[in-house]
């Protein structure tokens, strides 16, 4: 899902910097996973 943002954000003009998940018992960067 997080490649979709990206690609589709690029020809827009838009830097995706993270990707970040909030759940009831935590959360996930995607950056900070070094998956982007």
């Amino acid at each position: 899902m997080t490649k979709l943002v990206i690609e589709t954000a690029k020809p827009l003009g838009i830097a995706v910097h993270d990707h970040i998940i909030i759940g009831k018992k935590g959360h996930a960067s995607m950056k900070g996973r070094l998956l982007i």
